[in-house]
């Protein structure tokens, strides 16, 4: 049944559901809905599955079994689309992952600022449904460029998976395969949790491929030909910092220099930030101080983590530091943990050491070294690289937002089971609703 979240005295976010049995809200006044032609269906691509050792290049290995499921069909004009991420450019291009009627998630593009989109999912075959590869991960370099492989847990059990990094430089309309990529050996499965790809050609796939005490064990591969061949830089079994806690980031500089952010979720009585110098193949720990409101330390009852990495030189970078704190009597409204404090920092030394600002709380995201946002229910604004904050508005969903400069902006508003496309035109005090529906 189609719901809706209530108004907070703004906008009144009536919910676009993916599912076609769903009545749409109806269209907020100025709103458009286009019935674009049919686009044209996948190709059939055969794959292989390879069995690449640490320090050598991923390659085909002949005799393997290959997938048999058909290709995912493209989806028909004015299909109503249920936006589960989103990546714009500018005001008019932009990138996301859409979800339909069939609950599979697709990588789509539009070129009219979110009303329409394309369906330009690369062609790999769906798997069954004991191994189902329906989600995404991606990431987006311009209007052109784009680089996804499938997500999802996969249970090696049954054999060897083939896993493909696509790559497109003409916006989706053609894609290229990767040579393939395999998990280390005794997996218990592959999880792709973080995929990037620099100017230069240099590009980094972290997988988790096993879990257990507080730990998240991952593989890490990079290519230097922009996502051709992967190299296999960092296996679980070694005595490496980054195989502990779940993993919330990871960037690189260039071809040595990466950071990796990990939420130990109170274990360790310490932040650090992992750093390597080598590509990945080796990490260490680099301390972070204690927030200004945390007096006495990383210490229970305060739990921290850090997130929302920037690395713009192998030597500057920016993250951030949260915490929230568990209390020992229930709040007047029942509430058992207090969020804050929050830190923001900044180094010149590549880790060495920090300058620190509070900041209100969220994940950031940036413009440019200046400019950015803290985003939480509450939206805040900096113009002066996070020294001060702007409290720009108070809304009543979660969102995964995207800005392209200070006044336009989308998200993907979230609450409880319901998410719509939202978009502001002057920087987040206000967001007005689409209904994005397949294109061609």
């Amino acid at each position: 049944m189609m719901r809706r979240i209530a108004g907070d005295g703004l906008i009144a976010l009536a919910l676009a559901l993916a599912l076609a049995a769903c009545k749409a809200p109806p269209a907020l006044p100025g709103e458009t809905v286009t019935s674009p032609p049919a686009a044209p269906a996948a190709t059939d691509v055969s794959t292989e599955i390879p069995e690449p050792t640490l320090g050598e290049p991923a390659t085909l290995t002949p005799g393997l079994p290959t997938p048999v499921a058909e290709p995912l069909a493209h989806l028909p004009p004015g299909e109503e689309l249920a936006i589960q991420s989103i990546h714009m450019v500018d005001t008019s291009t932009g990138w996301a992952i859409g979800r339909a009627e069939d609950d599979l998630d697709r990588i789509v593009r539009t070129s009219d600022g979110g009303l329409t989109w394309t369906d330009v999912t690369p062609p790999e075959a769906v798997g069954s449904p004991d191994d189902p590869r329906w989600a995404f991960l991606s990431t987006w370099a311009d209007a052109q460029h784009a680089w996804a492989v499938y997500s999802g847990v996969m249970d090696l059990e049954r054999g060897p998976i083939a896993v493909v990094v696509w790559r497109t430089a003409d916006g989706g309309a053609t894609w290229n395969p990767s040579r393939l990529i395999g998990a280390p050996e005794g997996s218990g499965w592959f999880e792709p949790l973080a995929l990037g790809v620099l100017d230069d050609g240099f590009g980094w796939l972290m997988a988790a491929i096993d879990a257990g005490m507080m730990h998240q064990y991952i593989a890490l591969y990079t290519t230097q030909d922009g996502g051709d061949a992967w190299t296999r830089v960092l296996d679980p079994y070694g005595d490496q910092p980054v195989q502990s806690c779940p993993k919330t980031g990871l960037a690189f500089a260039d071809s040595s220099i990466g950071w990796m952010t990990r939420d130990c979720g109170g274990l360790i009585d310490q932040v650090t930030l992992i750093t390597t110098a080598d590509g990945g193949a080796t990490w260490i720990e680099r301390p972070v101080s204690p927030p200004s409101g945390l007096p006495g330390g990383y210490a229970y009852s305060y739990l921290c983590a850090p997130h929302s990495i920037r690395l713009d030189t192998p030597r500057a970078g920016m993250l951030a530091v949260s915490c929230f704190q568990y209390l020992d009597t229930p709040g007047p409204g029942g509430e058992t943990k207090r969020d804050g404090p929050h830190a923001l920092y900044r180094t010149d030394d590549g880790g060495m050491t920090w300058t620190a600002h509070d900041y209100p709380g969220g994940q950031l995201s940036w413009l440019d070294e200046s400019r950015g946002w803290a985003f939480s229910r509450d939206i805040y604004r900096t113009r002066d690289g996070g020294a001060t904050w702007q409290l720009i508005h108070t809304v009543n969903w979660d969102g995964q937002f995207s800005f392209v400069d200070e006044d336009h902006g989308w998200a993907v508003a979230r609450n409880e089971e319901e998410i719509a496309l939202v978009r502001t035109e002057d920087g987040g005090a206000s967001w007005s609703i689409l209904r994005p529906v397949a294109g061609p």
